[in-house]
């Protein structure tokens, strides 16, 4: 009896083609972490992933679609782990609020936000990688805000909720940015955050 992708037998086609664009798209995550975007080349993604050169150009025939793509990948992780994370987040206002805070800091201080950073930096020069990065940068934002909502319940209703957020996410970029990338080290202070902190929970619970 032919073995089915359902059991323990073999793969269908499309599985294995999931796999080797999934092995792509994290081999070149993995790359931009370490190497930057400069030195992600599809020679070290190939060899990364441990895949050749025909699968790479099936799935990915430019370098922008491959990055493009991997941007999209994080995204995509960064909103499921928000959506997971939410629905464990309660308590009062407050607390609700210094949740999401702890979580939109968790996020930003990871791997996938300095990729995200450093893939910016680059397209500042690069048109056709900014055009690529912008929409799925929309969706990230929308993801943010639609976690908000669920987590401080009625508060975002409030008319100038929006805005605040917006005050609270830019801040928390800034502080990422530093404590990713200053030289001198100072953004990696112990109480960084904890400042921080307590100043966006009253600028977005409006107190």
């Amino acid at each position: 009896m032919e073995a089915t992708s359902t059991g323990r037998g073999r793969r269908t086609q499309a599985e294995r083609r999931a796999q080797t664009r999934r092995r792509l798209l994290d081999a070149t995550v993995a790359s931009l972490i370490e190497d930057g975007y400069q030195g992600t080349t599809l020679r070290r993604v190939i060899e990364r992933a441990g895949v050749s050169q025909g699968a790479q150009t099936h799935h990915f025939p430019h370098r922008v679609d491959l990055v493009a793509s991997a941007f999209e990948h994080l995204a995509e992780q960064r909103i499921d782990r928000y959506t997971e994370r939410a629905r464990a987040l309660d308590g009062d206002r407050t607390e609700r609020v210094e949740a999401l805070l702890d979580l939109l800091w968790e996020d930003f201080s990871s791997p996938l936000f300095t990729v995200a950073a450093k893939l910016w930096v680059a397209a500042a020069n690069d048109d056709e990688l900014r055009e690529r990065l912008v929409p799925v940068e929309r969706r990230i934002y929308a993801g943010v805000r639609e976690l908000a909502a669920q987590v401080v319940g009625e508060l975002a209703s409030e008319p100038d909720f929006e805005r605040r957020l917006a005050v609270a996410l830019n801040a928390i970029a800034g502080l990422a940015m530093v404590r990713a990338f200053d030289p001198s080290g100072r953004g990696r202070g112990r109480g960084t955050w904890e400042y921080h902190r307590e100043a966006l929970v009253r600028v977005l619970a409006g107190s």
